[in-house]
């Protein structure tokens, strides 16, 4: 469901919706910056200017009431690190590809570009956490890995875990080559996200759906959010779509006060 905050455009997740938590898939409408990076650009490794970069957070912390200084990222690696904030907030990004927390106050969050960005909340025990699950992630089951955490650090049950999958590229536009079919057989028994149209194609959505159905997330539990990214590239980031020079949209969550968002 596309929502509004001030200029900024995000998806909301009807399942997260009313609970404690203030959460969004961002778009990419809504910011400062120009060109390949219209507007709403959180990432300025490539050519974007960090003066661009830094106005967009402004205007993400006006529009979501976010403290300033309390939105934690972190370098992201194609690979299964979790990041647990416990402490103080990190003063440099930490390599890792989620990030779990029981504090209040502090947003989480991923960049992507055609990765899927899944956001979880344990209403029991008051904890979230926030992933980015490409072909790789998926593949080294990333989303299984943090509700793992999340259950070593806070006690999560994953039958009571809510987990909501966020926009990401669909199979309708995602090539992959056979050696992604291989890497994820090697940790997985189920190939149901692959199909053979015109190629190999990958279906990352139902790739992390599928695990957390699998380690018992319920299904009404699972609140799938996933527009394809590359279809939507006037309102998401493309990698793919843009043909590598893009910008990259933000998704976050954060633990609110009280017993509801």
């Amino acid at each position: 469901m596309i929502c509004d905050a001030k200029s900024i455009k995000y998806v909301a997740s009807t399942l997260l919706q009313g609970k404690p938590v203030t959460h969004g898939f961002l778009t990419r409408v809504g910011g400062v910056s120009k060109d390949s990076y219209a507007s709403l650009n959180f990432d300025a490794r490539d050519t974007d200017t960090t003066e661009n970069v830094e106005k967009n957070r402004a205007l993400f912390h006006e529009a979501f009431n976010v403290p300033a200084g309390k939105l934690v990222t972190v370098s992201q690696v194609h690979g299964k690190e979790i990041f647990a904030i416990e402490g103080g907030l990190p003063e440099k990004p930490i390599e890792a590809d989620a990030i779990v927390t029981n504090q209040t106050g502090v947003a989480i969050g991923m960049m992507t570009a055609d990765c899927q960005p899944v956001l979880l909340f344990d209403p029991v025990n008051r904890a979230i956490g926030a992933v980015h699950a490409g072909w790789k992630g998926s593949a080294l089951g990333i989303v299984v890995e943090t509700v793992l955490e999340m259950h070593r650090l806070y006690g999560t049950n994953p039958e009571e875990l809510m987990a909501s999958t966020g926009p990401c590229i669909g199979p309708c536009c995602y090539k992959v080559g056979w050696n992604v079919l291989d890497e994820y057989m090697a940790r997985h028994k189920e190939a149901d996200c692959f199909t053979e149209k015109d190629g190999l194609r990958m279906d990352i959505n139902l790739a992390n759906t599928i695990q957390l159905a699998l380690f018992g997330l319920k299904k009404e539990n699972i609140s799938n959010d996933a527009v394809c990214t590359a279809c939507n590239s006037d309102l998401f980031f493309s990698y793919r779509k843009d043909n590598g020079r893009t910008g990259r949209q933000l998704s976050f969550i954060m633990l609110n006060n009280g017993t509801n968002g």
